[in-house]
This record gives structure tokens, sequence and C-alpha cells, in this order.
């Protein structure tokens, strides 16, 4: 649980400074090749902490724009709905960034003996 939330706040710190959407690979990557016990452990961390963080900002600025841009973009792959959209992403971000949590730990095990 700590993980996922150092996880989420220093990505949600990074983009808001830094504003560039790879941050949800990188930070997952480096905790995980850091900290991380296990693969489950790395992709669980990863997964939940920037599907989260993707589906809050998402769920901001869909009710802050009135969802005009959700919707628009919804409509361009056909999905009808801009939450759909909402859904989609959050999904992603959840995808990419517990591979990169993955890739750290199995990097990890991978240069240090005993893991």
């Amino acid at each position: 649980m700590i993980g996922i939330l150092i996880c989420f706040f220093l990505t949600l710190l990074l983009q808001i400074f830094m504003p560039f959407w790879w941050w949800i690979l990188v930070v997952p990557f480096l905790y995980s090749v850091f900290r991380a016990r296990s693969v489950a452990e790395a992709l669980r961390i990863g997964a939940v902490s920037m599907g989260l963080l993707w589906l809050v900002v998402s769920l901001y600025l869909f009710f802050t724009s009135s969802g005009i841009i959700a919707g628009r973009v919804a409509d361009m792959f056909r999905l009808g709905a801009g939450w759909l959209m909402i859904v989609l992403t959050a999904g992603l971000a959840a995808i990419a960034a517990g591979v990169a949590g993955m890739a750290g730990y199995l990097m990890r095990s991978g240069f240090v003996k005993g893991n």
C-alpha cells in the first residue's frame, strides 16, 4: 500500500511540474528496481498506482471541461461516450505501468544475486 501511494504522489508531482506522460513508466520501473519484493508486487504497484492516477486526473478533466474533449476523442475512436474514453485511458495506463514495474523488478533480479 505504501508503494502505491509513493508511486501515485511522486508521479502526480512530476506530472504537475514536468507534464510528460512517460512518468507513468519511469516511476514504477525505478520503484520496482529498488523496493519491490516480487514480480507480482511490482506489477500490482505499477498497475494500481498509475491506473488510479490517470483515472483521477481523467475524471477531474472530464468534470471541469464538461466532458467535451473526452466526448470528442471517444467519437474519433467510435466509443460513443466520453466515460468509456476515461476507462480506456486508465486501463492502458495500468497495463503500461504494470509492465514497467515488472521490467524493473526483473532487471534487478537479473543483476542481483539471490533474487
